[in-house]
C-alpha cells in the first residue's frame, strides 16, 4: 500500500485541477540508461572473485596432479586462500567507496562465486588434463 506524500500546512490543492489527484511531489526521474551507464564498484569486485576462482581452480589442478594424492587438498585449498587474500588486497586498492558500517563487503562480496568456480574448474581442468585416469577398468 503506497501512502501519499505529507502535503505542507499552506498549501491547498484546486478542486478542479486534474494534476493534483495522487500526483507524486516533484521529483526529478532518473533516466533507466543512466543507471546502466553506472557501474557499481562492487560489481567488479565479484567478477574479479570469478575470475580469480576460475585461475586458483587451474593452478590447482594443473600443479596438483604431480604431487602425492594425500597432499593434493592441502594445496587446493592454500592456493585458494591465498588468491583470495590477494584478492581482498586488490579490493582495498580498488577503494571502493562504501561506508565505515559495510567494512564487510569487501570480504563477502562474490566468496560462494569464487568458492564454486574454483571447485568447478579445478575438477574440469583435471578432467580435461588427465582424461586417462577415468578410462582405467575397475574391478
Amino acid at each position: 500500500m503506497t501512502r501519499h506524500p505529507k502535503k505542507k500546512e499552506n498549501e491547498k490543492p484546486a478542486p478542479n485541477n486534474p494534476n493534483t489527484k495522487d500526483a507524486p511531489s516533484e521529483t526529478p526521474q532518473s533516466n533507466q540508461t543512466e543507471g546502466v551507464k553506472r557501474k557499481n564498484p562492487l560489481d567488479k569486485l565479484f567478477w574479479l572473485r570469478v575470475g580469480m576462482g576460475i585461475l586458483a581452480g587451474s593452478l590447482t589442478a594443473d600443479l596438483g596432479y604431480s604431487m602425492e594424492e594425500a597432499s593434493r587438498p592441502f594445496l587446493g585449498f592454500g592456493i585458494m586462500i591465498i588468491l583470495f587474500i590477494i584478492s581482498y588486497g586488490i579490493a582495498k586498492a580498488m577503494r571502493i567507496p562504501i561506508p565505515s558500517s559495510d567494512k564487510k563487503k569487501l570480504i563477502m562480496t562474490g566468496i560462494g562465486s569464487y568458492f564454486f568456480m574454483f571447485l568447478f574448474s579445478w575438477i574440469l581442468v583435471n578432467t580435461l588434463i588427465h582424461p586417462e585416469v577415468g578410462l582405467q577398468i575397475i574391478r
